[in-house]
């Protein structure tokens, strides 16, 4: 059982997506623990491709939802429907963990 499900609203974040992702797999001592959706709302720019490209990287936590656009809460939405982790957490793309706290917190909430 994934201990933590961390669900990332996605809408035209070409830019800032990368960073995000890099953020939340940067201590592989914490991926089997972590499940990291990625749910694109129809971007029109190469947020899906980013996206996919870490899925193939790192298909043990991460795993896209593409859907039509229907705005931030439905984002949400459709992560918690398929969300398999003990807690559940929101990040927006075009935000970052601190990678020095963050595995300390998920260690905290296993």
């Amino acid at each position: 059982m994934k201990i933590l499900t961390v669900v990332i609203p996605t809408y035209n974040v070409e830019k800032y997506l990368e960073r995000c992702l890099d953020s939340l797999t940067y201590d592989e001592s914490i991926l089997d623990d972590l499940e990291i959706l990625v749910v694109n709302d129809g971007s029109k720019d190469n947020s899906l491709s980013i996206a996919k490209k870490y899925e193939k990287m790192y298909s043990n936590c991460i795993k896209v939802i593409d859907k039509e656009n229907g705005g931030h809460g439905s984002t949400i939405n459709a992560g918690l429907k398929v969300a398999t982790g003990k807690y559940f957490r929101v990040v927006d793309s075009d935000d970052w963990v601190n990678i020095d706290d963050f595995p300390m917190f998920v260690k905290e909430l296993k």
